[in-house]
């Protein structure tokens, strides 16, 4: 008796925090141009690195988008990128290539386009894979740096903690050289960090005092009612 109680205030407050959600508008991407935070040396990672939602507005169906960037030290031939993610959280619903029908670091070049593939891992996590190869004529890609793709993702459940979303399959991100030598990357994550309005802690704490007092209360109550005290 005194287990199920205990429950029933637990499931109270899971509702009520549920309920201090709502909807958003969906963050707007940024495809190409200069990189905002850019990374020297051969490397891929996300921006933003870092993707804020306030849980006083956020909801499930709420949609962000990430932009997938690179830098090199040398000449490259084609790069592809394997993401995981959460998918118990998260749900990528689209990706594509930044300039249109290409990448905008291949888009001087010529390139054969592929399109992205969307596969689950296990139960908890799912990836998106996407790729783009040097066109077998005309140069190859120089130094420099460029985004390759965006990709949509969908908020299936509202994080508590923070979140990681870029986590690279090593084995399946990374670039080749004119030689069609398979060069490693430095990659750097993205994360999803919940932040939580001040209306939604002093709900949190009134709820959670609630619950401080009423539960002596009831267990007191089930402890007289089965013969104790």
């Amino acid at each position: 008796m005194k287990r199920q109680k205990m429950l029933e205030v637990a499931t109270i407050i899971t509702i009520l925090f549920a309920l201090t959600l709502t909807q958003i508008s969906d963050i707007s991407p940024a495809y190409a141009g200069d990189p905002e935070e850019p990374h020297t040396g051969d490397a891929m990672w996300i921006e933003p690195s870092s993707i804020e939602l306030s849980t006083d507005t956020v909801s499930v169906g709420y949609k962000f988008n990430i932009t997938v960037w690179i830098n090199l030290t040398l000449d490259s031939a084609s790069w592809e990128f394997k993401l995981i993610y959460d998918k118990t959280l998260l749900k990528a619903t689209g990706c594509g290539y930044t300039a249109g029908g290409k990448s905008q670091f291949f888009e001087n070049i010529n390139t054969l386009v592929l399109d992205p593939s969307f596969a689950d891992i296990n139960v908890t996590h799912a990836y998106v894979l996407h790729a783009e190869l040097w066109g077998m004529s005309g140069p190859y890609r120089g130094p420099g740096y460029g985004s390759l793709s965006w990709i949509e993702f969908n908020l299936t459940a509202v994080p508590i903690d923070t979140l990681l979303v870029f986590n690279p399959d090593i084995t399946e991100t990374y670039i080749q050289n004119s030689d069609q030598t398979m060069i490693s990357l430095s990659t750097y994550d993205c994360y999803v960090i919940p932040e939580f309005s001040g209306h939604l802690i002093l709900t949190l704490m009134i709820l959670l005092t609630l619950a401080v007092a009423i539960l002596p209360k009831k267990i007191r109550s089930c402890v007289h009612k089965q013969g104790g005290f």
